[in-house]
């Protein structure tokens, strides 16, 4: 097993530091691949093959060894994984002395074996089903589907049934703070994995996605699996002292290679679109009629590009600019009510009056009109001149 022989030296060590007894592991060809001595390593240890067919404890004393060329006193035992013998391992000094360490020794090494494989197993899990989703939702061309097609056979993963696109994104707030994907991994399949047919794989270091396979036709909400699921992994990131944000964006149900792909991107405009509008860091899904406003409001073509930024040139060049678009958005947002948009802004109605007041006289809007309101409410929102500070979220709440 060439990942035995990878890690065997770093097992002797480990082990040897904190026991503070000198060991040694063979593979089963007899060449020394652990050793406490590193000027053993490479050399031949004769007796691994008398140690392998006994498939037991062997005590090698002092008088015992005088013939036995690079083999040294103390205790040796074969060293299994999934029932088959791959090495020995053997401890170095007065066998009857070291003997009481041997078999726990041993459990400890096959069982560090036993992790290090399932470490490896799952990364290589995690890699090739990331590099197959970054084929599927990137792909468009005909050659790329058909090439998909035998790919996804390959993996054993259908597409004949109806899946959604869910991904969820963690911004670590601490960017020194670091989390092996393979823990990810496991807690991801762990919290979102329902089905043998749901697809899970990281997209990049702070995304993940998940194709959720749908037993039956339904409207994508967030279900209460989901809040739960974000709740656990919430928790995750507090046990590791890490402040996060986690947002995750859902698509709509569709079957086929196809319709993978546009769910996917579905899943992934929801989720810029909460950030865009620094929406409350939780569960949204591409149906929300808060989400589709939202996307409307920065997709629509608009008329008279040019007319319109000359408008909001003029505003934000005014020295109290930055308030006279917060305050218009929150009266437009509020159906063009005075008294709420006032009490959204903590400001006086006077105050909202006087604002608007000056919008119009800056730019000649008039601002009990719905249609000319709208037309300005989309240029702000589709051209990215909101102020930093506005949410439209916590103006809504």
């Amino acid at each position: 097993m060439k990942f035995f022989e990878h890690i065997a030296q770093s097992i002797v060590e480990q082990t040897s530091k904190v026991l503070e007894i000198p060991l040694s592991i063979t593979n089963c060809n007899g060449t020394i691949i652990g050793c406490t001595d590193t000027k053993r390593l490479g050399s031949h240890h004769v007796a691994t093959s008398e140690i392998t067919i006994a498939n037991q404890v062997m005590l090698f004393t002092e008088q015992e060894i005088n013939e036995l060329e690079n083999v040294l006193p103390g205790v040796a035992v074969p060293i299994k994984f999934q029932q088959q013998t791959i090495g020995v391992l053997g401890i170095i000094g007065n066998p009857l002395i070291v003997e009481r360490y041997i078999q726990f020794v041993q459990s400890h090494i096959e069982m560090v074996l036993m992790q290090k494989f399932q470490s490896k197993t799952t990364t290589m899990q995690m890699e090739t089903m990331q590099d197959f989703i970054h084929h599927l939702i990137g792909s468009e061309k005909m050659y790329d589907l058909n090439k998909l097609t035998s790919y996804s056979e390959m993996l054993g993963v259908q597409f004949n049934v109806q899946r959604y696109c869910l991904l969820i994104d963690i911004n670590v707030m601490d960017k020194s703070t670091t989390f092996p994907q393979q823990d990810l991994f496991v807690l991801v399949n762990k919290l979102f994995r329902q089905d043998n047919l749901d697809i899970i794989a990281p997209l990049n270091q702070n995304q993940w996605i998940i194709l959720k396979y749908v037993v039956e036709d339904r409207s994508i909400k967030p279900g209460v699996e989901h809040r739960v699921a974000l709740d656990s992994l919430h928790q995750f990131f507090k046990t590791k002292k890490s402040t996060v944000e986690i947002i995750i964006s859902t698509g709509s149900n569709y079957s086929g290679i196809e319709g993978i792909s546009k769910s996917y991107r579905e899943a992934n405009q929801t989720l810029q679109v909460a950030k865009a509008n620094k929406l409350e860091p939780s569960i949204h899904s591409v149906t929300d009629w808060n989400i589709l406003s939202l996307t409307l409001s920065t997709n629509i073509q608009l008329p008279s590009k040019q007319i319109l930024m000359t408008h909001i040139d003029k505003i934000k060049a005014h020295p109290n600019g930055s308030a006279l678009i917060e305050s218009f958005l929150n009266f437009c947002e509020n159906q063009l009510n005075m008294s709420k948009s006032a009490r959204k802004l903590y400001i006086h109605r006077n105050t909202l009056l006087y604002r608007l007041k000056q919008l119009q006289e800056l730019i000649g809007i008039d601002v009990q009109s719905f249609e000319q309101c709208t037309l300005l409410y989309l240029a702000l929102r589709q051209y990215g001149s909101i102020p930093k500070a506005y949410s439209l979220e916590q103006n809504q709440k």
